[in-house]
């Protein structure tokens, strides 16, 4: 599928200015080092002109795992309830510093305490050495909600692409393991399966934009070598057998990525299952359009309609 022909008029300019994507898995230290080098001048002009207040903490981690490094940001109003915050990139890219435009947007937009986390990335820490991070980062957040000054039934987990995948997996754990209670679960293009049996995961092989090529390799990555076993839902949620009893839900999807094939499909069995969720295409899109071209019509769109849900879900009168 040639995608650059059915883009939306303003990104089509904006595609066809990407950098073709390289193997992050080939030399994954150096493509961090660029990917923070890309983002350093939007992320300086973005702590400039957002007025969200951002400090830095390292809470618990799993049992005999290194502590979990966090930046929590605090808008200037008073918090309409937290977010716990799962960054993209593959799985293998992204840190604290990488998401921290949005999330200072997110806290300023929704009024929440945003807690953004630094979980161990892949291939150097393959599942479920990332997972157990953000449900750690969950437990401390709900744990911890008196002292910043939240209602612990008013928390909320997010992320996008990889880091959706990691929300998914930890809403399941919180099911589960009988944990923190979520609020809602935003999932942005989430990355949710690694078997890519979907027509869209076949369509799309422009090497601009996440394809086909590059999610199988950010996967092998994240499920490490020995895949002899079954893999776990925990790993990737389009493997659970029962998605009943999960918190509501905000899935976005692009018409043109790889992922969107998954996405509508897990909405679709969310709300067979009895969960309220939405579900936003976004038409003549690709994946991270939204971070990529937010001063677009379609990104400032999808971003206010995100945020919109967020804040309502925090809002709303608690479940007793």
């Amino acid at each position: 599928m040639n995608i650059a022909d059915l883009l939306d008029p303003e990104l089509a300019p904006i595609f066809a200015a990407l950098p073709e994507l390289e193997d992050i898995t080939a030399d994954p230290h150096l493509s961090r080092q660029t990917a923070a080098a890309m983002i350093l001048a939007a992320q300086n002009e973005a702590r400039d002109s957002v007025p969200v207040t951002a400090t830095d903490r390292s809470v618990p981690g799993p049992k005999g795992a290194p502590d979990v490094p966090l930046r929590i940001y605090y808008p200037s109003e008073p918090a309409a309830g937290g977010l716990l915050w799962l960054h993209g990139g593959g799985f293998i890219l992204g840190d604290l510093d990488r998401a921290d435009p949005f999330c200072r947007r997110m806290a300023l937009e929704v009024g929440c305490v945003v807690a953004s986390v630094a979980y161990r990335l892949a291939p150097e820490n393959p599942f479920p050495a990332a997972v157990e991070d953000c449900y750690a980062a969950l437990q401390w957040l709900a744990s911890s909600a008196a002292e910043l000054g939240l209602d612990s039934r008013r928390i909320a987990i997010g992320g996008t692409s990889a880091g959706g995948c990691l929300a998914a997996a930890v809403a399941l754990m919180a099911r589960d393991y009988h944990g923190p209670q979520l609020a809602f679960q935003l999932l942005l293009y989430p990355c949710l399966d690694d078997r890519h049996r979907t027509p869209s995961s076949h369509a799309i092989t422009d090497s601009r934009t996440w394809n086909r090529q590059a999610s199988l390799r950010a996967w092998q990555a994240y499920l490490g070598s020995d895949r002899r076993h079954s893999v776990s839902p925990y790993a990737a949620p389009s493997r659970a057998a029962d998605l009943a009893n999960l918190p509501p839900a905000y899935i976005l999807a692009a018409e043109l990525d790889l992922l969107r094939d998954e996405n509508v499909e897990y909405a679709s069995r969310l709300m067979q299952a009895g969960v309220r969720t939405e579900l936003h295409v976004f038409p003549g899109t690709f994946h991270g359009f939204d971070g990529l071209a937010p001063a677009t019509q379609i990104g400032r769109r999808a971003r206010s309609e995100y945020f919109a849900a967020t804040r309502d879900a925090l809002t709303k009168q608690p479940q007793l």
